[in-house]
């Protein structure tokens, strides 16, 4: 090991190979030089006092590139490394990157020398605060870096040779602060994501789908059962119960009923001539058929048989119409019953192998979802890249990927929004972000057109689903992979009559499974200068189909002509059971 010490300069120090077989070289800018004596892993400073101002340099050389590591003296991770993803290394005529670095010194405490194996020289400047050394400028084999401002959602607060950090936590930077970043304001729907340009308004970046879990049938399937339940029900729950009840109408009927014979009794004895309550009673006997016309009383009964008979066909014509459940309004379910759950339908679900065979009758809906067209939206929010930095990619199997150029970018409000039309159902795609910038959140989309086919009574509907990924106080990862598995969702309706077809309806339903979202445990686990390193984002979304498929079956607890058969063989029932009552 060798040392070279001076007063007016820094001292050098380099340090021999160690257990891994890498070369350091170490560089000490101090204001009163002192001597380093042990490797670079465990350094020892002598004559050092807390309010030196240093830095140190680190060099470790290998065969395939090398980085060069500022660290903090007290600390044994690095603050950034050169190159990086703001300041890069540019292919010389003579060797193509990577470099390899061989040399590194430094003089009067603002500028820092490297020597790479091209040969080439580079110099590299301390930039001023609110301002990085990045943009090149050659002469022959001599690169000088000059300084240009931070990007958007950096800042740099002293000289440094090193690129801009990221904005703390609550603040943001347009690309207008490079010195200091600004402090944002927030509310419920503005949000600051770590790394902000400005505040995302998130009113309409929201995650819904289509998964609306499928009813389930009553506990009674039976009409007879359903009937008697609702005619016989009186709830006092609220006014509506009261109202839609046949056995409170029927009651308000008797209680008529019996108002009008208190009254024909009155009549008959305080009136002088008996023709007025003969022409009531002689009235009322028209109505009776439950004595055959023999008693006017039994008028007042029959009346009261036909309001709760009226009322019974009113509740099995709504009931007729509560099917099926995609065209049942909750206005509907009120009309007929108290219970707004009615349903006349019988509901079932299971799900089915795909390599299983299909019905004849079910085919042109497996058609009609394989053929549909699902168009994939990927919105990157919070972010400093553009639509000049998106390259899209299909990746093929055996590591193979060809370039995808079908597809429409826009950049609005700090939102990088691409959407493509998938080339198929099972296919992975690749977005590449080429650039330093940040991620502060990830949405996808899926929505595709509505196809019928008439002919087939098949209906696949209208996708429409979005899924927000994001972690707080976190930005995205640099390679986050989104797994997505889309699901067929096939509804069988039977016809409410027998004459009537069956139809189907489909859906794709997807779900998604990321493997993770930010950085975080690595930049704590390798410091936080890993997170100026990798020059790109890169998104994959890899889009499969389930080997299952989900089969909703609904249909009538009742059709029509059991329901008018029931109907007519209750209000039969009910004049029998008054004439052997009376």
């Amino acid at each position: 090991m060798g040392t070279k010490q001076n007063e007016s300069r820094p001292v050098f120090a380099v340090i021999g190979e160690d257990r891994w077989k890498k070369t350091y070289l170490l560089v000490v800018i101090l204001r009163h030089p002192s001597i380093c004596i042990t490797p670079l892993d465990h350094i020892l400073w002598r004559e050092l006092d807390s309010s030196q101002d240093f830095q140190a340099f680190a060099l470790g050389i290998n065969p395939y590139g090398t980085h060069a590591y500022v660290v903090q003296l007290e600390t044994p991770k690095p603050l950034f490394v050169f190159p990086n993803n703001q300041q890069e290394i540019e292919p010389t005529r003579l060797q193509s990157l990577p470099h390899r670095i061989v040399s590194l010194m430094t003089w009067n405490s603002h500028s820092v020398g490297l020597v790479v194996d091209a040969p080439a020289v580079i110099l590299i400047p301390a930039s001023l605060p609110g301002y990085y050394s990045a943009k090149i400028e050659k002469y022959g084999a001599i690169a000088i870096y000059k300084s240009i401002s931070c990007i958007p959602s950096t800042h740099q607060v002293k000289r440094s040779f090193g690129p801009c950090m990221i904005c703390p936590l609550g603040s943001k930077n347009d690309g207008s602060a490079g010195e200091m970043c600004v402090k944002c304001t927030t509310n419920d729907t503005l949000w600051c994501f770590s790394g902000a340009i400005h505040e995302i308004d998130m009113t309409n970046i929201t995650s819904y789908d289509q998964a609306n879990p499928y009813p389930e049938s009553l506990h009674t399937t039976e009409f007879d059962d359903i009937l008697l339940q609702n005619i016989f029900q009186l709830s006092f729950e609220n006014r509506h119960c009261v109202l839609v009840s046949p056995l409170f109408w029927t009651c308000v009927a008797v209680g008529c009923c019996i108002m009008i014979f208190i009254m024909i009794q009155l009549l008959s004895r305080c009136s002088k001539s008996q023709i007025r309550p003969q022409f009531f009673e002689k009235l009322f006997s028209h109505f009776d058929v439950i004595s055959e016309g023999k008693h006017w009383l039994g008028g007042l009964i029959s009346l009261s048989l036909l309001v709760l008979i009226t009322f019974v066909c009113k509740f099995s014509i709504s009931f007729a119409h509560l099917y099926p459940i995609e065209e049942t309004s909750f206005e509907k379910r009120q009309s007929a019953s108290c219970d707004d759950r009615l349903l006349n339908a019988k509901l079932t679900s299971s799900l089915q192998l795909l390599s299983t065979l299909e019905h004849e009758n079910e085919k042109p809906i497996f058609t009609l979802l394989n053929e549909q067209n699902i168009t994939l939206i990927v919105q990157f929010i919070s972010t400093g890249y553009t639509c000049e930095n998106v390259i899209l990619q299909q990746n093929r199997d055996r590591g193979l990927s060809i370039p995808f150029t079908n597809f429409n970018c826009l950049k609005s409000n700090g939102i990088l929004t691409i959407t493509t039309l998938l080339p198929q159902h099972v296919v992975a795609m690749q977005f590449n972000l080429n650039g330093p910038h940040f991620v502060g959140g990830l949405r996808l989309c899926f929505s595709a057109p509505s196809v019928i086919n008439t002919n087939a009574y098949s209906k696949v509907q209208q996708m429409n689903t979005c899924q927000f990924f994001y972690t707080p106080n976190q930005t995205l990862t640099r390679d986050p992979t989104v797994n997505v598995k889309m699901t067929k969702v096939i509804n069988r309706t039977a016809g409410l009559t027998i004459h009537e077809n069956t139809t189907y309806t489909g859906i794709w339903l997807p779900s998604f499974t990321v493997n993770t979202l930010s950085d975080e445990l690595l930049f704590s686990l390798g410091a936080e200068y890993l997170r100026y390193v990798p020059k790109k984002t890169t998104l994959v979304v890899v889009i499969t189909e389930s080997e299952f498929y989900m089969k909703n079956t609904q249909e009538p607890i009742a059709r029509q002509y059991e329901i008018v058969f029931s109907t007519v063989l209750f209000a039969s029932k009910t004049v029998i059971l008054s004439n052997d009552d009376k």
